[in-house]
């Protein structure tokens, strides 16, 4: 599977599905909303009560400042925290998808049941 890695911020009510490596959230489908409502939770247990500063990590996010490696100098701006994804390569999606239509073509074990069945045109 190839991933082109350009991730892409999700929408607040987009459903996401994962095979395996389940976190924080018990179900494996969720919707974006409700796994930061999880995570707005354990930060509840962990540090009180979740004050508005830090539902601003959330939401418009928090003031900061970023060295990044090779960079002279401290850049300011802000923070926040979101779920991205990044879709396979288009290529490697229509490959799947026609092995699985093939796949759903192939033969039926009723199929030979069909075929000696009277045609009713």
């Amino acid at each position: 599977m190839k991933m082109n890695n350009k991730f892409e911020r999700i929408d607040r009510e987009d459903v996401i599905s994962v095979y395996s490596g389940q976190i924080l959230v018990n179900n494996r489908t969720f919707t974006v909303s409700e796994f930061i409502l999880v995570m707005m939770s354990l930060i509840r247990e962990k540090g009180g009560a979740l004050t508005e500063e830090k539902e601003k990590w959330f939401a418009e996010g928090v003031e900061c400042k970023i060295l990044k490696p090779g960079a002279k100098r401290w850049q300011r701006g802000q923070v926040r925290l979101s779920l991205e994804f990044t879709p396979e390569a288009l290529e490697d999606v229509e490959t799947t998808e026609n092995d699985e239509s093939s796949a759903s073509k192939s033969s039926s074990p009723l199929d030979d049941i069909r075929q000696m069945m009277p045609k009713n045109n």
